[in-house]
C-alpha cells in the first residue's frame, strides 16, 4: 500500500492532501486493474461504491468520519473511472458486480456492508443478489430502486442522460461551473475541489478531459436502463436500506426524477422483508452536502445489521 498523493494543478499549484488517512492499492478486478483506497478500522467493514461519471473521491468527506468511529472503510474507482483501468467493454452488471466482489476478496473484507451512491447503489444491489455470501448488508444512497425503463425508452434515455461535452474546458472554468451549479447547496472547499478534479485529466494547457469516456458512459447508461432494480429488491436476502434523497420543494427537476422516486418509494415499501425505505433531505450529491448525516445513517444501519438475531421462543 501507499499513501494518497496531492493533486497538482497548472502552474504547480497544489491542493491539500485531504485524504492522507487513506492508503492506496491496486486490485485485480474482472479483467481490469482497479484503484482502491482504504481507511483503517475494525470489522464489519464497509465497501463504498461511487456513481456514474464519479470516482471514489465522492466519499472523501464520509469515509474519514466512518473510520474515526472505528470502522474499516474501502472505496474504489469503478472500471472506466478515476485511476482504474478503462477497457472498452465489460460495463454490464455481471462484470461491475464481479469487480466489487474482487475488491472485497483482495482487501480481506469479511461480509462488509456495501454502500453505493447512484449507479454504485445499482452495482451494490446486483452484488448482494448475485453473491449474498460476500455481503453483510446494503445501503442504496439515491440509487438502486428506480427503473429507468419505466420512464424512458432507450433512445430518450440516451438523449436526456448523455454526458455534457466538457473536453477542452479550462480547469478554472470547470470549477466555476461546479460552484455555480452547487451554489447554496455545497460549500466548494479545497476538499470538494479535489473530488471534482478527480473526475478529470488535467492537460498541460490547463484544460480538462473526463476520465470516463463518452462511449463507456453510454455503455453504463444502457446497462442501467436495462436493469430491473425493483425485481432485484424483491430477490435480495440481506439487510437492505434504500436511502432516497428528497429534494426541497421547488428544486429544479427537469427530468422528473423526484416524481418517479415517489412512485418507486411506494413500490419498495410494499416489498418488506429485509428491505427498508427511508427519505433523507438533500441533493443527489449527498456525500458532499451532508456527510455527517449520511455517516450517521450508515453507522446506524451497520449496528442494526450486525446485531444478533434473538432466538425464537420455544
Amino acid at each position: 500500500m501507499e499513501r494518497e498523493h496531492t493533486t497538482t494543478l497548472r502552474g504547480g499549484d497544489r491542493l491539500p492532501d485531504v485524504t492522507a488517512e487513506a492508503l492506496t492499492r491496486t486490485v485485480a478486478g474482472a479483467g481490469v486493474r482497479l484503484h482502491a483506497r482504504e481507511w483503517m478500522g475494525g470489522e464489519p467493514g464497509l465497501l463504498l461504491t461511487h456513481g456514474l461519471a464519479s470516482s471514489s473521491h465522492i466519499w472523501d468527506l464520509v469515509a474519514p468520519r466512518l473510520s474515526r468511529s472505528g470502522t474499516r472503510v474501502v472505496a474504489y474507482d469503478q472500471r472506466g473511472h478515476g485511476r482504474s483501468g478503462k477497457p472498452s467493454s465489460g460495463y454490464g452488471f455481471d462484470r461491475t458486480s464481479a469487480d466489487a466482489a474482487a475488491v472485497i476478496r483482495a482487501t480481506g473484507l469479511r461480509r462488509p456492508v456495501v454502500v453505493g451512491h447512484s449507479w454504485g447503489a445499482n452495482v451494490g444491489l446486483e452484488l448482494a443478489v448475485r453473491r449474498p455470501h460476500l455481503v453483510g448488508g446494503v445501503v442504496l444512497v439515491d440509487g438502486g430502486f428506480v427503473n429507468l425503463r419505466d420512464r424512458f425508452d432507450w433512445p430518450t434515455a440516451r438523449q436526456v442522460l448523455a454526458p455534457p461535452n466538457l473536453a477542452g474546458t479550462p480547469v478554472h472554468e470547470f470549477l466555476e461551473m461546479v460552484r455555480f451549479f452547487l451554489h447554496g447547496q455545497v460549500e466548494i472547499t479545497p476538499e470538494v475541489e479535489v473530488v471534482f478534479l478527480s473526475l478529470m485529466r488535467l492537460g498541460r494547457d490547463g484544460t480538462i478531459r473526463p476520465r470516463l469516456s463518452r462511449a463507456n458512459h453510454l455503455r453504463i447508461l444502457r446497462a442501467l436502463w436495462g436493469q430491473d432494480a425493483q425485481e432485484l429488491l424483491r430477490r435480495v436476502r440481506v439487510p437492505t436500506l434504500v436511502l432516497a434523497v428528497r429534494s426541497a420543494p421547488g428544486a429544479p427537476d427537469s427530468a422528473g426524477f423526484m416524481q418517479e422516486k415517489q412512485r418507486a418509494a411506494a413500490a419498495v415499501r410494499r416489498i418488506g422483508g429485509p428491505v427498508r425505505f427511508a427519505w433523507i433531505d438533500g441533493i443527489h450529491d449527498l456525500p458532499l452536502q451532508r456527510p455527517d448525516a449520511l455517516a450517521r445513517r450508515i453507522r446506524s444501519f451497520v449496528a442494526d445489521a450486525s446485531a444478533p438475531v434473538p432466538a425464537a421462543r420455544p
